[in-house]
Order: C-alpha cells, then sequence, then structure tokens
C-alpha cells in the first residue's frame, strides 16, 4: 500500500487552530495520537516521554529517539528550551512534527527515510504546504538557527522519564 492510499482524513482548517489550543505536552502528543489515528486507521496506547538534555552539535541535533520494541519516546529538551528562547511560535509545530515521527517508529514504521517521508506527507495533509509543521517535517534544518545553541551545546546524562499524564503546561 503505497502512502498516498492510507491518508483518509480529509484537510481541516480547524487542525491548525487545535494544534495552537494545546497548553501541555499531553495535549500535543493526545492530538498527534488522534491525527494518526485519523489519517492512518493506526494507534498504540502504553508510551511514555522520557526527557533529557541531549544537547547539539554547532551543525545538527538529535531531536528525539524512540528505542524499537520499548514503550518510551525520548525528547531532547536541549531544541525546546532553545526554540522558547529563539521564536516561541514554533514550538508547538516543532513539538507536533518531531511527536508525530517517533509516534510512527512506535507503531512499526522503522525506516528513517519513508518515516520522514510520510510525517511530512501527514502534516502537509493535515496542515497545507505553509503550516511550520508541515515545513520543519519537509526540511528541519532550515530550522536550526532557533533549534540549535550557536557553538554546539553539551548534554548531561540524566534522563527523567515521564507519564504522559503527568506532562506540564508547555507555554
Amino acid at each position: 500500500m503505497n502512502m498516498e492510499q492510507i491518508l483518509f482524513l480529509r484537510s481541516s482548517s480547524h487542525l491548525a487552530e487545535e494544534l495552537e489550543k494545546c497548553n501541555s505536552l499531553k495535549e500535543v502528543f493526545g492530538f498527534v495520537k488522534e491525527c494518526v489515528e485519523k489519517t492512518l486507521r493506526e494507534n498504540r496506547a502504553g508510551l511514555d516521554i522520557g526527557l533529557a538534555e541531549m544537547g547539539n552539535k554547532d551543525d545538527g541535533l538529535l531531536s528525539a529517539f524512540y528505542p524499537v520494541g520499548s514503550n518510551i519516546i525520548m525528547l531532547n529538551t536541549t531544541p525546546l528550551r532553545r526554540i522558547m528562547e529563539t521564536e516561541p511560535a514554533l514550538f508547538k509545530p516543532y513539538l507536533f512534527s518531531v511527536l508525530l515521527h517517533e509516534y510512527l517508529h512506535s507503531l512499526g514504521y522503522v525506516n528513517e527515510a519513508e518515516t520522514r517521508q510520510l510525517s511530512f506527507k501527514i502534516c502537509k495533509h493535515l496542515f497545507g504546504d505553509e503550516h511550520p509543521a508541515t515545513r520543519i517535517s519537509f526540511d528541519m534544518k532550515k530550522f536550526f538557527p532557533y533549534l540549535l545553541y550557536p557553538g554546539g551545546h553539551p548534554g548531561n546524562k540524566q534522563v527523567q522519564v515521564i507519564e504522559v499524564d503527568d506532562l506540564d503546561y508547555i507555554g
């Protein structure tokens, strides 16, 4: 089945507004799961979110990862903090794009290139070509000035694992 055949949801101008109404990581993640359920007719329960200060290199970063077969999505807090310092309006679109990508991995989409392409197609379908989540999912490197600390930023080894129900306000 090709990716065009698995997108069922009709686009809605209200979806961008729904994302903007999200006030917590929990709400954004819930919205991601709802969108995937409506587009791909797939879902998964029992995932936790881990937060870790993974830092960034001068020319790149690891935004998040999903260890295959696990029940956790690990988010790098470095770009989350940096984006709030530089361009807060991009925070929710960035978070949506990253969580969507990792949630797709948790559903069994393990090929990185195919998952990137599917993430982009879902965002484009949901939000249109010009929405920041679509643009981020297409080419995150264009957003590096808002996500990376110049010269790099060290991470640390402390990891905080939290249940999705306990995620705090995101601003």
